[in-house]
């Protein structure tokens, strides 16, 4: 399964939820995977990667200034007790897509940030003028 796969897998399970869903939005120096708004009105950022998690996880430290919440979706895999006490310690969540395709339920709840009103304005203008 390749990136592109997670991705997909993650936007048809989120949209499937009646989220609205953005993907490759422009956050600070990053682009953000998917973007979404819940049914409460927050923001989610949602980095995926097959590999290199720690690498999702200090992309997402900069994701957490515009969003309520960010997770870090990758291959259903066992990841170490390291590793998510790692993406724990962050405030990030963690999901993981299965060899069929669905998405599991989080694995790692995020923490709610409190995200820099104006970086989060900004993500929400983007997101609306995304098509």
């Amino acid at each position: 399964m390749n990136e592109q796969a997670i991705v997909s897998s993650v936007v048809s399970a989120m949209l499937g939820k009646g989220f609205q869903v953005k993907t490759e939005i422009a956050n600070f120096h990053r682009s953000a995977d998917i973007c979404l708004i819940d049914d409460e009105g927050e923001i989610w950022i949602i980095e995926c990667k097959v590999s290199s998690i720690s690498r999702a996880i200090e992309q997402s430290r900069t994701h957490k200034l515009a969003a309520d919440k960010v997770f870090i979706a990758t291959v259903h895999r066992k990841t170490t007790e390291t590793i998510r006490d790692e993406i724990e310690k962050a405030g990030l969540g963690l999901l993981y897509v299965k060899p069929d395709g669905s998405v599991s339920e989080p694995i790692v709840m995020p923490k709610r940030n409190k995200p820099w009103r104006f970086a989060r304005a900004t993500l929400l203008s983007r997101m609306q003028g995304a098509e």
